[in-house]
């Protein structure tokens, strides 16, 4: 049920991308804005400062009619990419040169360097720069895919930013050389080298011919198949806004455009390339220069044929150099001793090298904000509360009313009649209630919600949240079988899927549990005799009730036991929720509504404390002993 709603929103996602195209004038117009927001979605708004880069020839080797320089430069302070310049030995005045990114081989711009060393024979400057964590960069591509880091969403991080901001500061040293034409620049790679030139291409207008090789395709198609378990990190953005790969191909209109494809290519299907270059030529013929996107494939697995590198070196002729002459020769297959091409002569940068860190400081995150007084925490309440509606929950509904729901009487258990309600949080994703009502409880009674924990073995009877204890011959109860629980439980390895899935469509699980719980508490709230809603977390669903409480006002109060404490580490992930604060900084945004905590009140929380007491709403947040002692 729950990977079927993943697919129906992947489809959703990819199926509205450039399908209805505005006025040309209305694209040009529209365009600035969305330019920022992918480069917000990269983590590059603002850009990072253009520090001074350090560029460093560590030695030169001469092949006769060409030369390659071995270099390496530094993108942001400390952080080095090694990269090999070729380049022919005696140019004649400026040059057009090519970026080459290299995918991820291990030997990275040595198992390349075919590619940059056909440009550096044939006219061009060609760039080969290792990616990080491959060749002989640090740095780290695999931190959801392999380490659990689900808090690079949380942080708005994807190691795909480093990457293209290392491709940008390429093009502004090449712009330095007086060998290079710097009136425009040509990029392409294969796989990891293909995304980052599409990525790259759409947030740098220098871009002027971009060849993107074996990673075009679609959202729809990389959740449908299951693709996405093939890809590490930085093939994806962090999507906020909801974009296919063919929003991010949109940007590159109208520069020259020519996808390569392999129609037997595991992790990029052909129905799914297609359709998107279908899209884009669309926009393409709307500029009035269709002639400028192109799509060559032939049979084969991942990675170049000659067909399809014939094809690349050809569209670089014409649109690059300017160039009719027909290209018949493909690259040599002769390879450089690694030794040789070696920027380093360990083959590693210097122990200090900060691109291993980069995960850590390159999205400048705001830390604990200030309190002054109610009216300064006020300000912050109302312009953190619109950030968060406009990112990290941009696509939660306005409304959390459940239009249609079955219910079922289950029978009289102590002090509670019980009730289980089944209704759908979004189509196709059906989500079970159950309420337990006080019998004898004044009328209408106080209910408490909470989310069944993953680790629940079954929400029978209202089970399965953490919420035992509560006085219920004077308080309701109910329990949420959020997705990922209780109907709808995964696996491991679906969750590892789901957990990196979703994402890719603008959502996280948690948020979407967080939906699953509003609706439910939207659709409690009007039965009978049920009054002020509460909402209750106990360890990770403590989260899910913070931001739940944030989302729906009526909310009167948020009772957590045991909660976690951030979204660092293994915390629950909100995408980019820490542009904004960490749990301690974002439950304070409830103020002034009640907050307590049961059995103690964690470290990290004394923060919140502190906030509301400042703010004169002391009193309202409580430490209470256990769940009996509740009123």
């Amino acid at each position: 049920m729950l990977y079927r709603s993943l697919v129906r929103r992947a489809e959703e996602v990819s199926t509205r991308s450039l399908a209805d195209l505005p006025s040309l004038d209305t694209w040009k117009a529209q365009l600035p804005e969305k330019r920022r927001r992918w480069l917000e979605m990269l983590g590059l708004d603002p850009l990072p400062e253009r520090t001074e880069m350090h560029v460093t020839v560590t030695g030169v080797l001469d092949r006769g009619h060409y030369v390659v320089e071995k270099l390496h430069f530094q993108p942001l302070p400390g952080c080095r990419i090694a990269a090999n310049l070729y380049r022919p030995k005696n140019p004649q005045g400026k040059l057009p040169a090519v970026i080459y990114l290299c995918g991820h081989a291990q030997r990275s711009k040595w198992h390349y360097q075919a590619h940059p060393r056909w440009f550096g024979e044939h006219g061009y400057i060609g760039l080969v720069l290792d990616a990080i964590q491959i060749g002989e960069n640090t740095g780290f591509h695999h931190g959801t895919y392999s380490k659990q880091w689900w808090h690079w969403y949380s942080q708005g991080y994807s190691p795909a930013g480093v990457d293209v901001w290392a491709a940008m500061r390429a093009m502004d040293y090449l712009s330095t050389r007086p060998d290079v034409d710097p009136s425009g620049f040509g990029m392409t790679g294969n796989s990891g080298g293909g995304e980052i030139t599409w990525f790259t291409a759409a947030a740098d207008e220098r871009v002027k011919v971009a060849v993107p090789s074996c990673q075009t395709g679609t959202m729809y198609q990389q959740v449908r198949d299951r693709t996405i378990d093939g890809h590490c990190d930085c093939a994806f953005w962090v999507n906020v806004y909801g974009w296919d790969y063919t929003d991010v191909a949109g940007l590159i209109a109208p520069r020259a455009l020519l996808v390569a494809a392999a129609t037997e290519d595991t992790l990029w299907r052909p129905y799914a390339y297609r359709d998107l270059v279908h899209r884009v030529r669309m926009l393409y013929r709307l500029y009035g220069c269709e002639d400028k996107v192109g799509l060559v494939e032939d049979v084969a697995p991942h990675g170049y044929t000659p067909k399809t590198r014939l094809a690349l070196f050809n569209w670089f002729e014409k649109h690059l150099k300017g160039s009719d002459k027909l290209i018949t020769e493909d690259f040599r297959t002769e390879q450089e001793n690694d030794d040789d091409l070696a920027v380093y002569p360990t083959k590693k940068p210097p122990p200090d090298d900060r691109l291993k860190d980069a995960d850590k400081f390159f999205i400048p995150l705001p830390g604990a904000p200030e309190v002054k007084d109610r009216p300064q925490w006020e300000r912050h309440q109302r312009e953190s509360l619109a950030k968060l509606r406009a990112t990290t929950f941009r696509w939660m509904p306005d409304s959390f009313k459940v239009a249609h729901f079955s219910v079922r009487a289950m029978g009289l258990s102590g002090e509670l009649q019980h009730h289980v309600f089944e209704f759908e949080s979004e189509p196709g994703m059906p989500i079970r209630a159950e309420l337990g009502a006080p019998v004898r409880a004044p009328k209408p009674f106080p209910l408490v919600v909470a989310p069944l924990m993953a680790e629940a073995k079954s929400p029978y009877s209202l089970g399965g949240t953490g919420m035992s204890g509560l006085p219920t011959s004077k308080v309701g109860m109910a329990s949420v079988s959020v997705r990922g629980t209780g109907d709808s439980s995964i696996g491991p390895g679906l969750e590892w899927t789901v957990r990196r899935a979703y994402p890719i469509l603008g959502y996280s699980l948690p948020e979407r549990q967080t939906l699953d719980l509003l609706r439910a508490v939207a659709l409690l709230r009007e039965q009978p005799n049920v009054g002020e809603t509460i909402v209750f977390g106990k360890g990770a669903n403590a989260a899910l009730a913070i931001y739940a409480a944030l989302l729906d006002p009526s909310i009167t109060e948020v009772i957590l036991q045991d909660p976690v404490t951030t979204h660092w580490n293994a915390g629950p992930e909100f995408l980019g929720v820490l542009k904004v604060g960490d749990l301690p900084h974002n439950l304070a945004l409830l103020f002034p509504r009640r907050i307590t905590f049961v059995g103690k009140l964690p470290e990290a929380y004394q923060w919140t404390r502190r906030c509301y007491e400042a703010c004169g709403a002391g009193d309202k947040l409580r430490v209470i002993p256990d769940l009996k002692t509740w009123r």
